[in-house]
């Protein structure tokens, strides 16, 4: 059996999602997570291997973020030699940096996990164990009021770095980190939604002509 809808329902369902649009997106938490390289910075040869950082974004209640960070070091990266040409030696990566200010207010409102300190320009953690090939640190936190905004990580002892070369991260910031932007997803919503009665309007005519 077909279910016809009739404009004037359809109008009245769009109206009330429409109504409740509002309160859907005023509640909407960030969740957001990914990968950024660090690359590295004393070296352009192409033996040099970046790293990458696995990192979240979780929003646990308006205004309360958990940044996190995972240092994920390459199968196979070893050191380089004067000359830039890999050695047997593995790389090892012992510490991680995220950089922002940490003297604004909110920026930092919890001890950072691990083996880590806060100075005026971010967030440092000493990894141990050492990141060996192929490994991955275990995750890296700390709690802000601040939505994030893109920042400079850096790894020691190649150095690694956001830049140049590599990708920035998000840190805690004014929020103009690169997020999906829920406002286009709903005023798109909004249109399809208007338009569901016009288009059962216009399939009843052209029925109706055959």
């Amino acid at each position: 059996m077909k279910i016809r809808t009739k404009p004037i329902a359809a109008l009245g369902c769009g109206a009330l999602l429409l109504a409740l649009l509002p309160c859907q997106t005023a509640q909407a938490l960030l969740d957001e997570s990914g990968t950024s390289t660090l690359a590295d910075t004393t070296v352009t040869v192409t033996a040099s291997e970046p790293i990458t950082v696995s990192w979240s974004v979780v929003e646990t209640a308006p205004s309360d973020y958990v940044y996190s960070y995972m240092v994920n070091n390459p199968a196979g990266d070893v050191l380089l030699n004067e000359d830039g040409l890999p050695t047997t030696t593995p790389e090892i990566v012992d510490s991680l940096s995220v950089g922002f200010d940490t003297t604004v207010a909110g920026a930092v409102t919890s001890t950072p996990t691990g083996l880590s300190g806060v100075a005026a320009d971010g967030v440092n953690w000493f990894l141990y164990p050492v990141v060996g090939p192929d490994t991955s640190s275990v995750w890296l936190s700390f709690d802000s009021d601040l939505p994030p905004s893109p920042g400079n990580a850096s790894a020691e002892p190649a150095p690694w770095a956001s830049y140049p070369g590599g990708d920035a991260v998000p840190v805690p910031g004014t929020g103009n980190f690169s997020v999906p932007d829920s406002t286009d997803t709903m005023t798109l919503l909004a249109g399809v939604l208007l338009l569901l009665p016009f288009g059962a309007a216009m399939r009843k005519k052209t029925s109706s002509v055959y």
